[in-house]
């Protein structure tokens, strides 16, 4: 009986040091109340935390391109937006689980810049400010919405939003507006539904393009626009705003903007040309 009591002690004991762990250096440290070893400096609206040595300039411009990403959403920040730039991108992984540029988390919206990122900015190959301005439309969301609705929110409205504030068709990459559209003409569409807000179905994972993700995010921002130039920007606003706090999305699009989702995707397609061919 009590080598039992002391296994199971031993057992409770482990899982709390894990799980502390997880928080202040592990995968859970996006959603981390405490945040140590990091230096950090302090704008109007937002904190960036960076390793000692690592510069932070081309975040100047925090404070105004926040102010933007307010304006476009017609939402403002509820707490100061938190940005961490890494020196490794081994650190970066483990303390997010990602291996892209940039990821930007529900909950606390916390932004995380990989030290990638960092380096192909200072090297001219990127735009930090875009990217930015990007992750701070996801992380404006993520604090206006809760934990449970941001597994809701449509994954196709969020990146569509994201690149739409964010100007970031035609740029590092990403595809223009006339050439997604020239992409469209040629067959190439994804189902807005096919990009699940958890997860991705086969028709994402298998899309049949090189860098698809420059396809998809400027295919998902040019629906965003076609909303708002076909809809009203005030309509748009009103749909996403309502996503914040509702879950079933296809009934809030149907009753706000009079068509049924997929009928309006197949819409869209016939629109611009769309050919199957």
């Amino acid at each position: 009986m009590i080598l039992k009591k002391k296994i199971i002690i031993g057992t409770v004991s482990l899982l709390i040091a894990i799980i502390i762990y997880s928080f202040l250096w592990g995968r859970l440290f996006p959603f981390s109340p405490i945040i140590i070893g990091f230096e950090q400096k302090e704008f109007n609206k937002a904190v960036i935390y960076y390793r000692k040595s690592n510069n932070v300039s081309k975040c100047i411009t925090i404070d105004s391109l926040m102010n933007e990403v307010e304006d476009f959403h017609q939402l403002k920040f509820k707490k100061k937006a938190k940005i961490f730039v890494f020196n490794s991108d081994k650190e970066y992984t483990r303390r997010t689980g990602h291996k892209t540029r940039f990821v930007a988390f529900p909950l606390y919206g916390r932004i995380f810049v990989s030290a990638k990122a960092k380096k192909e900015s200072e090297e001219g190959k990127i735009h930090m400010d875009v990217y930015l301005k990007h992750e701070l439309s996801h992380s404006l969301l993520f604090q206006n919405m809760s934990l449970y609705h941001s597994c809701h929110f449509p994954g196709w409205l969020l990146e569509g939003i994201a690149v739409y504030n964010a100007d970031q068709r035609g740029v590092d990459g990403y595809l223009t507006k006339e050439e997604t559209l020239d992409k469209i003409r040629k067959g190439y569409f994804l189902n807005p539904d096919e990009w699940g807000t958890l997860s991705r179905k086969k028709g994402a994972k298998n899309f049949p393009l090189p860098n698809k993700y420059w396809f998809i995010y400027s295919e998902f921002a040019c629906l965003v626009e076609d909303l708002i130039q076909n809809y009203g920007k005030e309509k748009f606003l009103q749909y996403m705003t309502e996503l914040l706090e509702e879950k079933d999305d296809k009934k809030v699009f149907q009753r706000i903007f009079g068509i049924e989702f997929n009928e309006y995707v197949d819409y869209f397609k016939i629109r611009v040309g769309y050919n199957s061919e």
